[in-house]
C-alpha cells in the first residue's frame, strides 16, 4: 500500500516510517484479494486524511491532506475497480458517504462499526443486508445492529482507535 504513495514524488517524502500494517484486510475471513486488499486501506488513508489522523502520511498543512486524501481515494478505488466488482464499489461510495456526514455532524463513534461492516460485507457479500440495515437503524437512532455487526471484526478496538480522531 504504501508504494502507491511512494510512487507520487510529492507525497513520498511524507511517508511515515515505519510503515503501520494494513488494519483492514487483513482482519477479515474470507481474505480479500491482494489489490482489493490495498484499495480499501487506501481509501481508509484518504478517509484519515481528510477526517482525521492519517497512518500513513505526515502532511501537516489541511490543504495538501486534502488533495493526498483525495489521492488515496482515487488510488484505492482503481485497485478495487480492477475486480471490476460494482457492489463493492457501492458499498465503498455509501461507506465514504455515511462516513463523512457523521463527521461533519460529530457522530464520532458509529465510524469503525461501519468500516468494519464494509470491511466484512465486501469479503461476504451475504452482510450486505444486513449491514444496510443496520446503517439504516443507526440513522433511526438505534446502534446495537451496527455495534453488534463491527464486533465481528477482529480488529474493531484498533480501528476505533484510528477512527477517533
Amino acid at each position: 500500500m504504501s508504494e502507491a504513495i511512494a510512487s507520487e514524488p510529492q507525497l513520498a517524502p511524507h511517508l511515515v516510517s515505519p510503515a503501520p500494517p494494513p488494519l483492514l484486510a487483513t482482519a477479515v475471513i474470507p481474505p480479500l484479494r491482494e489489490r482489493e486488499a490495498e484499495g480499501l486501506d487506501l481509501i481508509l488513508e484518504g478517509f484519515l486524511l481528510h477526517h482525521g489522523s492519517p497512518r500513513l502520511l505526515d502532511i501537516p498543512d489541511g490543504g495538501r491532506r486534502v488533495l493526498a486524501g483525495d489521492y488515496c481515494y482515487a488510488q484505492g478505488l482503481a485497485r478495487v475497480t480492477e475486480a471490476g466488482d460494482l457492489f463493492v464499489i457501492d458499498l465503498l461510495s455509501a461507506l465514504i458517504s455515511e462516513g463523512s456526514g457523521l463527521v461533519a455532524r460529530g457522530e464520532r463513534e458509529p465510524l469503525p462499526h461501519i468500516w468494519a461492516g464494509t470491511t466484512q460485507a465486501i469479503a461476504d457479500p451475504g452482510l450486505a443486508p444486513s449491514l444496510s440495515a443496520a446503517i439504516a437503524a443507526q440513522r433511526a437512532g438505534d446502534s446495537a445492529p451496527l455495534v453488534s455487526l463491527g464486533q465481528r471484526f477482529d480488529r474493531i478496538d484498533q480501528l476505533s482507535e484510528v477512527l477517533a480522531a
